[in-house]
């Protein structure tokens, strides 16, 4: 556990629905996180994991700024100093009003970097809202930010060409794009028709790869999702994005009401520990444990797959049907085959691989 992540979600609530999101939206819990106790349980991790090396700390929800701005910058005041090698960021759907206290703190603890989130048709519930963002993501572009674009794999997604949504961050000023898919949790669970199928998602992101090469648009914006499949064929690291299959041991996220789980998709239901047991406990909590173990684990399938030397397997949360994976299967063999027939293989890093952020 040399590089840490911990997912601080300020809040349960959101002031969006978002009909696929894996909170619950604006009907999640009206309440905020304690400060006092979130501040002492971040300051313990130093001496509860000596060999902790890297330390990022999320702002993250619900929406993380609807709690008190003052509150937030408590947490990075107290704390910031007291780790080495420690970043922060957060991740928010900027549809709200950009106040001088906010802006200040986007600039300063968060570095004028930020990640939000996008959707073609089920992100904002009416023309206002959507101008509302584009206007927050412009005014943060011209004053320098670097914006991370997460768009969820909805239907509406994979039933839109990937080029136009690229030339849409493109024509914004944004500089990174992510597409996530969809896991189990929150609303997504209510909303199973905005689901794509593995086979859809298969087919759209093969169409994203081949239309990033026909338009030459790896350079224009960074692509997060594809530069992390590259990097299984280009620099042969299977590990690259949730392919990793050990984000259950290094992540954490203190929900608001104080409860603990891995991944912060499945927080809400899946805590394992609360931020006043001892650390120890937490580590060694049987259902962290149970949880981790599932992570590891493979489908056994994945073992006679032709790509399992360049996957190792997708996230544990993505659901096969039938016989389908939810990896783009598809886009590995072709990317594979490539480099077979490839005489001059790649024999350094691609520095943008290190552009990957959380």
């Amino acid at each position: 556990m040399k590089d840490i992540m911990v997912y601080l979600k300020t809040t349960e609530t959101c002031n969006l629905n978002c009909s696929h999101c894996f909170t619950n939206g604006i009907n999640g819990r009206k309440i905020y996180f304690d400060v006092n106790k979130t501040v002492h349980w971040l300051k313990s991790l130093k001496d509860n994991l000596p060999m902790m090396k890297t330390l990022h700390i999320e702002f993250h929800g619900g929406e993380p700024f609807l709690a008190p701005i003052a509150d937030m910058q408590k947490v990075y005041d107290e704390v910031n100093s007291m780790h080495d090698n420690i970043t922060w960021g957060a991740t928010t759907n900027l549809v709200f009003k950009l106040t001088d206290d906010k802006l200040e703190f986007m600039r300063t603890v968060l570095n004028k970097r930020i990640g939000t989130s996008w959707d073609p048709k089920i992100r904002f519930a009416n023309e206002k809202q959507r101008e509302l963002w584009e206007n927050n993501v412009r005014t943060l572009i011209a004053d320098g930010f670097t914006l991370k674009l997460f768009v969820s794999m909805s239907r509406d997604v994979t039933n839109t060409e990937p080029k136009e949504i690229i030339d849409y961050a493109i024509g914004l000023g944004i500089q990174e794009i992510d597409f996530e898919r969809i896991t189990m949790n929150g609303n997504a669970k209510k909303n199973l028709a905005l689901w794509p199928s593995n086979k859809e998602l298969d087919a759209w992101f093969l169409k994203y790869h081949e239309q990033i090469v026909e338009h030459n648009l790896r350079d224009k914006i960074y692509h997060n999702f594809m530069e992390n499949i590259y990097a299984k064929t280009e620099l042969n690291f299977p590990d690259a994005g949730t392919w990793c299959r050990n984000c259950e041991q290094k992540l954490f996220t203190l929900n608001a009401d104080g409860t603990i789980a891995g991944c912060p998709n499945s927080a809400p239901e899946d805590h394992y520990g609360n931020i006043d047991m001892p650390f120890f406990e937490l580590l060694l909590n049987p259902k962290r444990k149970e949880i981790i173990a599932c992570e590891a684990a493979r489908d056994p399938r994945c073992f006679v797959c032709p790509v399992f030397d360049i996957c190792g397997s997708d996230c544990h949360q993505l659901e096969w049907e039938g016989d389908v994976c939810a990896s783009p299967k598809s886009l590995m063999m072709k990317l594979k085959d490539n480099i077979n027939n490839t005489v001059n293989k790649p024999k350094k890093l691609d520095v943008r691989l290190f552009k990957l952020h959380s």
